[in-house]
C-alpha cells in the first residue's frame, strides 16, 4: 500500500511540473470570435486598415490586445495599431513692403560698419563680419495681421527678367527696432537659368524658426554676380500643419427604464472621447442627471448634470469624456418625462489604423474577440524600421479591402480564460488533489499501524 501511495504521488508531482513548463499553443484563427477576411493588391510588404466599428464594439478589451491579422495559412503575422490622423496644411500670404538700400563703409564708434539708407530716409546699421563686398541690398517690412506679426516660414521673390542665366547667395537678417539685427539664414542660393524651353528657377528662401520681428534684411553676398539684378516684389509665406485625431461613432443599444429614465449601452467598455445627448422632438429642452458604469457589473457613477436641447435646429454641444472607460449610460429627467421618445444619444472614441506585414498568402484575415488574449501589437518603428522609412511611407501605404464579417469560434471565445490563468486552475486542482491523496494516504496508514497494535498478544 505504501508502495502504491507513492508511486501516485510521484506521478502527480511529474504531473505538475509538466504543466508549469507547457509552452502555451499558437494562436489560430478559431481561438477568435469575429473575422473580417481582407483583400490586398499587389505584392506591397505592407497594408493599411482603418478598424470597422465592429472591432471596437466586439473586441473584450478596449485597448483592442484581442486584434490579430492571420494569413491563409492561419499563422499570425506582426500587426501595429496607429493613431488614425488626417494632417490639414494652411498657408497664408503676405505681400512685404520693398525698400532697395544704398550701403558704404564707415567707423562708427572705432568699429567698422556698414551704413544703409533708403530713398526714403530709413537708415540701417550692420556689423562687419568679413571683408567681402556687399551687393544689392533690401530691407522687408512684414505687415500686422490680426494685431500680430505673421510667423513667415518662406519668402518668395520676383525680379525682372535678365537676358543672361545668373546664380548669386544671400543671407537674412531680422529685427524688431531696426537696431539690432540677428542672422536667419545665410548663403542661401537664388538662380535664374535658362535652357531652350527650360528655366530653373529657385526663388524662394526658407526661414529658420524664429520670433515675430517687423523688420527683414535681404542682402546679396556678391556685388559683382547679376549687378543689375532688381527685386520688384517680396511674398512672405506663413504655413502650418494640423494634425487631427479622427473618431468613430459606436451605435448604442438603448432601454427606456420608465417615462423619465432610460439607459444606454454597448457590449464592451468603450474608452470614450466624447458623448452627444439632444431630444427627440424639436423645440424641446431637457434637464437631465447622467450616470455612467464602465462595466455591466459596476455600480453607477454620476457623470454630470446637464442641460439638453433641439432648439432652432441647435443642439447642446458634446460632453467631454476624455477616454473615461463607459460601458454604459443612465439618463434621468429632472422633473422631466419624455415617455415613448427616447433622447438620442451618440458617443465617439479615437479611431485607430491596424498596419500588417503581409506574410504568407492571401486572403489575410482580420480577427477579434478573445478573452484569453494578451497584447501582440508591435510599436510602428519596429514594423517598419528607420532603414525602410526612407523608400516607405507609412501614410502612404495601400489599403485592404473589408469583405463580410464572419463567426469563427463564436461568443464563447469572449469569456474564454487565459492560458496562463487555466494552467494555473489545473495546477491547482492538481495540487488539491495531492494533498487529498496525501491524507487519505496517512489515514490508511493510521488505520493499519491501528490494527497492528490491536492484533498483538497481551
Amino acid at each position: 500500500m505504501k508502495v502504491k501511495l507513492n508511486n501516485w504521488l510521484l506521478l502527480g508531482s511529474l504531473c505538475l511540473a509538466s504543466a508549469a513548463n507547457a509552452e502555451p499553443a499558437a494562436e489560430k484563427p478559431q481561438d477568435f470570435a469575429y473575422g473580417i477576411s481582407l483583400t490586398t493588391e499587389g505584392s506591397a510588404p505592407f497594408f493599411r486598415v482603418e478598424l470597422p466599428e465592429a472591432v471596437y464594439t466586439e473586441s473584450v478589451w478596449p485597448d483592442l490586445r484581442d486584434v490579430r491579422v492571420f494569413n491563409n495559412q492561419g499563422q499570425a503575422v506582426p500587426f501595429a495599431l496607429a493613431a488614425n490622423v488626417t494632417t490639414q496644411e494652411n498657408s497664408q500670404t503676405f505681400p512685404l513692403r520693398l525698400f532697395p538700400m544704398k550701403g558704404k563703409r564707415v567707423t562708427n564708434q572705432e568699429q567698422q560698419v556698414i551704413s544703409l539708407k533708403s530713398a526714403g530716409g530709413v537708415e540701417v546699421t550692420l556689423p562687419v563680419d568679413s571683408d567681402q563686398p556687399m551687393g544689392n541690398t533690401y530691407l522687408l517690412e512684414i505687415p500686422q495681421h490680426e494685431g500680430n506679426y505673421p510667423r513667415l516660414t518662406q519668402l518668395k521673390l520676383a525680379w525682372e527678367r535678365l537676358p543672361e542665366n545668373w546664380q548669386t547667395r544671400v543671407s537674412l537678417f531680422y529685427s524688431s527696432d531696426l537696431k539690432d539685427w540677428s542672422s536667419s539664414a545665410e548663403d542661401v542660393p537664388l538662380m535664374d537659368l535658362v535652357s531652350g524651353s527650360d528655366r530653373l528657377l529657385l526663388d524662394t528662401i526658407d526661414l529658420d524658426d524664429y520670433a515675430r520681428p517687423r523688420y527683414l534684411l535681404l542682402v546679396f553676398n556678391d556685388a559683382k554676380t547679376a549687378p543689375d539684378l532688381k527685386i520688384q516684389s517680396v511674398q512672405g509665406i506663413a504655413a502650418s500643419r494640423h494634425t487631427e485625431q479622427q473618431r468613430i461613432g459606436l451605435t448604442v443599444n438603448q432601454k427606456a427604464i420608465t417615462a423619465g429614465e432610460a439607459e444606454y449601452s454597448w457590449p464592451n467598455p468603450q474608452p470614450l472621447n466624447n458623448i452627444s445627448i439632444r431630444p427627440t422632438q424639436g423645440n424641446t429642452v431637457l434637464p437631465l442627471e447622467i450616470d455612467y458604469r464602465s462595466a455591466a457589473s459596476d455600480s453607477w457613477h454620476p457623470l454630470t448634470k446637464q442641460v439638453v436641447f433641439s432648439v432652432n435646429g441647435r443642439t447642446a454641444e458634446a460632453i467631454p469624456l476624455n477616454g473615461l472607460l463607459v460601458q454604459g449610460i443612465r439618463l434621468k429627467g429632472i422633473n422631466q418625462q419624455w415617455g415613448d421618445s427616447l433622447p438620442e444619444v451618440s458617443a465617439q472614441r479615437d479611431s485607430q489604423t491596424l498596419i500588417f506585414n503581409a506574410q504568407g498568402t492571401t486572403p489575410f484575415l482580420l480577427a477579434w474577440g478573445n478573452k484569453a488574449a494578451q497584447p501582440q501589437a508591435i510599436p510602428l518603428d519596429s514594423l517598419i524600421p528607420a532603414e525602410l522609412r526612407k523608400t516607405i511611407d507609412a501614410d502612404a501605404l495601400p489599403e485592404a479591402g473589408l469583405q463580410s464579417q464572419v463567426t469563427l469560434g463564436g461568443t464563447e471565445r469572449l469569456s474564454a480564460v487565459d492560458a496562463a490563468e487555466e494552467a494555473s486552475m489545473w495546477k491547482k486542482g492538481l495540487l488539491w488533489l495531492l494533498l487529498v491523496l496525501g491524507a487519505g494516504g496517512l489515514v490508511l496508514l493510521a488505520l493499519k499501524l491501528w490494527k497492528e497494535v490491536q492484533q498483538k498478544p497481551q
